[in-house]
């Protein structure tokens, strides 16, 4: 029986999908079951967005479970890593002994979903908090479970191991579960995050992130291009430049003011896609913006604080593959403002030398790439 293990379907429960009739006919049904999770007293750790089924799922299991009873599930990537799954990673390792999570992900189309979409096994037994995780992630087939010993504590088949300890001290109250594949990642997470302070902590950078304009909530507001400021999507940032020219559209000053009453347009400020992927050769892609221009929600753009030596020096490093090393430990489809405000960041007087080359490789880079300047750059970020 504790081999037997329940798929739960990762979705939101909202009537955004499919043609006009059917959203509006199950807008009221949807009203309904979103007031019961909220209101009835059954739900406590859901997100404060909408609410995904394999959270209702995994947290009505947890309640039903008895003491000493199993929990076998099929879960989605995102109960590891995703911010609004927090609470329910809280009350998992706290009220449950998780003994071991396998990772896949779907690139042979092993369920009938996207295939960037990742998802996890996980066995646990009700009653008792978390001691220690037996984790192996990157999977792809799952004739690779044929393999693999029965019991977590066997040697050779789940070669990381994680305690809550470690999560606190890499996520913080979040307790994202890292993606670590190796004994070897293990250890320079763990190094990482002992050495350097997370980028939005006050050790650290004080960082904060967060979205201007809503393509879709704000389209009434958009103008033709070179019409008033440009306005900046996901796709045209690449790493450290970002392309004006192409944008499709503008927006009018008073707009923009009337938007964003903070004039953040005003000033530049580092920015990075919303939407990656860690299977892309970057999953952090940022760039500083310039003064005079407006971001969609695609972007997350840096809300106030660090000087614009501050932001290249910064940029440098989210372009670096150090960084992106660390950042596919903890993404998915999305790199969310928790995951990159949580990254072990060293802080300018670490290493002064190194801090100030760096400001100025990227610098460089963001007017024209120089290979010679991308190398030197990726070095010393090393």
């Amino acid at each position: 029986v504790s081999r037997t293990l329940t798929a739960v379907s990762s979705a939101m429960i909202r009537a955004d999908a499919g043609p006009a009739h059917q959203r509006m006919a199950l807008r009221d049904t949807i009203g309904a079951v979103m007031r019961f999770t909220r209101d009835s007293g059954v739900y406590s750790a859901q997100s404060d967005g909408h609410p995904n089924r394999y959270q209702l799922f995994l947290e009505r299991a947890i309640a039903l479970a008895r003491t000493g009873g199993r929990l076998g599930l099929v879960l989605p990537t995102g109960l590891a890593t995703d911010r609004g799954s927090a609470p329910l990673r809280r009350l998992l390792l706290t009220t449950c002994d998780v003994d071991a999570i396998v990772g896949f992900d779907n690139r042979r189309a092993i369920f009938p979903i996207h295939r960037s979409v990742g998802f996890l096994l996980l066995t646990a037994s009700a009653g008792s908090p978390t001691r220690s995780i037996a984790c192996r992630m990157g999977l792809d087939d799952p004739a690779a479970l044929e393999s693999m010993e029965d019991e977590p504590t066997a040697p050779g088949s789940y070669p990381v191991r994680l305690t809550p300890a470690l999560l606190q001290l890499v996520a913080g109250d979040d307790l994202t579960i890292p993606l670590l594949r190796t004994s070897l990642d293990l250890t320079i997470v763990e190094r990482a995050s002992t050495l350097f302070p997370p980028l939005g902590s006050e050790r650290g950078w004080s960082a904060r992130f967060g979205r201007e304009l809503n393509a879709t909530e704000d389209r009434s507001s958009f103008k033709p291009p070179k019409e008033g400021l440009p306005v900046v999507e996901g796709k045209l940032l690449e790493p450290f430049r970002v392309d004006l020219n192409s944008a499709r559209h503008g927006i009018l000053m008073r707009d923009a003011r009337r938007l964003l009453a903070d004039r953040r347009y005003e000033r530049p400020r580092l920015a990075y896609r919303d939407v990656a992927s860690s299977t892309n050769r970057l999953t952090l892609i940022a760039a500083v913006l310039p003064g005079g221009c407006v971001s969609t929600h695609t972007l997350f753009c840096l809300r106030a604080g660090p000087s614009s030596r501050d932001q290249q020096f910064l940029c440098g490093l989210f372009n670096s593959f150090v960084v992106n090393y660390l950042v596919r430990t903890r993404v998915t489809t999305h790199v969310t403002t928790g995951a990159v405000e949580r990254l072990p960041i060293p802080t300018r007087d670490r290493a002064p030398g190194a801090y100030r080359e760096i400001a100025a490789l990227a610098r460089l880079l963001a007017r024209r790439f120089d290979e010679a300047a991308y190398s030197r750059l990726q070095a010393r970020v090393a």
